[in-house]
């Protein structure tokens, strides 16, 4: 039986019933993270600190004041050659529901920042007096968090997050969005522009080393060293992932099991269950829950 230890649970905004969260968190020391993905919008800016970040099988070189935009299901992470020290960032996430109705009835933020991000347009830079005013509108909310929570601070912090997502929309329409880097050696880039248009096939390292002509040994560790995550994993995490865009729908559980790449419903439910913390049926009723409530 294949072993998961590596895989993590997946990432949910823990202490955020009301849909949002925000951060503006500093590290000494930090080393690379794993290519993850979530369900809710991602608006990450970066200050200090950072060489990389990967968005699917695209690579950025971080600088001081650029925002990412990260829908759900976009796998991303943090790419470095060494330690990084001095990290410095802050980041808002908002649940689509709640991002919805930060548009007021005027502008679609979700199918806005969705399209752009969908066309490989991530990331942006901001004026230095734009990133101020976000790290502040941030820090706000941050610490409103830690108070007890009324109709007024929640009223409060949307205003913040209006104010938050104002200086992304105008970096967007102001200059056009920062390209990615192409590597010397792209194999992974490659690699991953294949995984990431074929998952739902079968995928091994074998097929995919004589694909690219080169060794299985040298793209595994090519791989892993880049995403932090072996090709196994990656291709069964973003299975797992696109499962869960689907379960809003009307198919069975085996028939997103089978349309996601697995060939048995026993293999799914162990690979569900471990990396998102509760069954698919489980999961599929809190969605349903959720959007009840919502609607």
């Amino acid at each position: 039986m294949k072993e998961y230890s590596s895989l993590p649970a997946f990432e949910t905004m823990e202490k955020s019933p009301q849909g949002y969260e925000a951060h503006c968190l500093h590290s000494e020391h930090m080393e690379v993270s794993q290519y993850h993905c979530h369900d809710y919008f991602e608006f990450y800016l970066h200050l200090h600190g950072g060489q990389f970040m990967g968005v699917d099988n695209h690579l950025y070189a971080l600088r001081p004041n650029q925002v990412f935009i990260l829908p759900p299901f976009f796998m991303h992470g943090l790419n470095c050659r060494e330690e990084m020290q001095n990290y410095d960032r802050a980041f808002l996430n908002i649940s689509p529901e709640v991002l919805q109705r930060l548009g007021c009835g005027q502008i679609d933020l979700v199918s806005y920042f969705r399209s752009n991000a969908s066309a490989g347009r991530y990331t942006y830079q901001l004026s230095g007096e734009a990133a101020g005013r976000f790290v502040s509108c941030l820090r706000q909310i941050q610490e409103q968090s830690r108070m007890p929570s009324d109709q007024f601070s929640r009223f409060r912090d949307c205003s913040r997050m209006m104010e938050a997502l104002q200086l992304i929309c105008d970096a967007m329409g102001e200059a056009p969005p920062v390209e990615s880097e192409r590597l010397t050696n792209s194999l992974i880039q490659d690699v991953l522009l294949y995984i990431n248009t074929h998952y739902t096939e079968p995928i091994n390292v074998s097929g995919l080393a004589r694909m690219f002509n080169v060794s299985s040994s040298y793209l595994s560790h090519e791989f892993s060293r880049f995403t932090n995550r072996s090709v196994y994993e990656y291709v069964i995490y973003r299975r797992i992932m696109l499962s869960r865009q689907r379960m809003l729908g009307e198919e069975s559980l085996n028939t997103i099991a089978f349309q996601c790449g697995f060939n048995d419903y026993s293999n799914f439910l162990r690979s569900f269950s471990h990396i998102v913390g509760m069954s698919p049926r489980a999961y599929r009723n809190q969605l349903r829950d959720l959007h009840g409530r919502e609607a």
